[in-house]
C-alpha cells in the first residue's frame, strides 16, 4: 500500500500520518504534529484507525511512547514504488499485468462476490444515515448472497453483527458503532474491496511474531 490508498480507505490524516511514519521512520506524538501539521487530536485520530488494522507499532523508549509501521506495512510500503512504475509505461504488455494480477485476486477470494458486498455495504450505509441498524437477514437480501457469506465477509473488513434484544426477541443487527467505518468501506468500488481483502489476508498470513518490546496498539 501506499499513502494513497491508505488515505482512500481510513481517511486523509490517516494517509498523511503513514506518509510521515514511512518517509521519517519512528516519531513520537509531538514528531508527528510537527511534520504532518495536523492538531493531536487528529494525529490521535490517524493513529487510532492505522492501530486497528495492525498497521503501526508503539514502541518505548524510556518514557517516550513512539509510533512506527509494523515491519509487514514497512515492506509493503518499499514494494509500492517498485509495482508502480512498470504500470506507468504505455506498452502493451504493461496494460496485460493488472488483469492477471486480477485474476489471481478473484482466486484468493474464495469464490467471494465483490459486487455483492459492494450492493451490502451500500445498503447498510443507507440504514446508518436514517439511524437504522439493520440486520444481517437484510442486507444479504438486497446483496443476493447468503446471510453466513456475508457475515464471513465483513468480518474480514472488521464489520460483525451483534445480538440485541428488540421486546421479547433477540436478533442480531449491524450496530451503528460502525458508520465511520462502512462510509469509508463504501467509497471504494468492488475491486478496491477485493485488493483491501487481498492485502489484510497477505498481511496476517506474513505477519512477524511480536516481540515482548514491540506489540501493536489499539487492540
Amino acid at each position: 500500500m501506499n499513502g494513497k490508498t491508505i488515505e482512500s480507505i481510513f481517511g486523509t490524516n490517516a494517509g498523511i500520518v503513514w506518509e510521515a511514519l514511512s518517509k521519517n521512520g519512528p516519531k513520537n506524538i509531538a514528531d508527528l504534529v510537527k511534520i504532518t501539521s495536523l492538531s493531536r487530536e487528529e494525529v490521535f485520530g490517524a493513529l487510532g484507525w492505522l492501530g486497528r488494522e495492525n498497521k503501526i507499532e508503539l514502541q518505548k523508549r524510556g518514557r517516550a511512547m513512539v509510533f512506527s509501521l509494523s515491519e509487514w506495512e514497512s515492506r509493503l510500503a518499499a514494494i509500492a514504488p517498485a509495482d508502480a512504475s512498470p504500470r506507468d509505461q504505455p506498452s502493451s504488455k504493461s496494460r496485460r499485468m493488472p488483469r492477471k494480477k486480477a485474476r489471481g485476486s478473484k482466486a484468493k477470494a474464495a469464490g467471494l462476490n465483490m459486487e455483492a458486498l459492494k450492493k451490502a455495504l451500500d445498503f447498510i450505509q443507507t440504514e446508518f444515515d436514517a439511524n437504522r441498524e439493520p440486520t444481517p437477514d437484510q442486507a444479504s437480501k438486497e446483496a443476493g448472497m447468503g446471510s453466513r457469506q456475508l457475515g464471513k465477509a465483513l468480518s474480514k473488513l472488521d464489520i460483525k453483527s451483534e445480538s440485541v434484544r428488540r421486546g421479547s426477541k433477540s436478533i442480531r443487527i449491524y450496530p451503528i458503532a460502525y458508520k465511520a467505518r462502512v462510509w469509508e468501506l463504501a467509497a471504494l468500488d468492488a475491486d478496491g474491496l477485493q485488493r483491501l481483502i487481498d492485502a489484510r489476508q497477505s498481511a496476517i498470513k506474513n505477519e512477524p511474531e511480536s516481540s515482548s518490546e514491540k506489540y501493536t496498539v489499539f487492540d
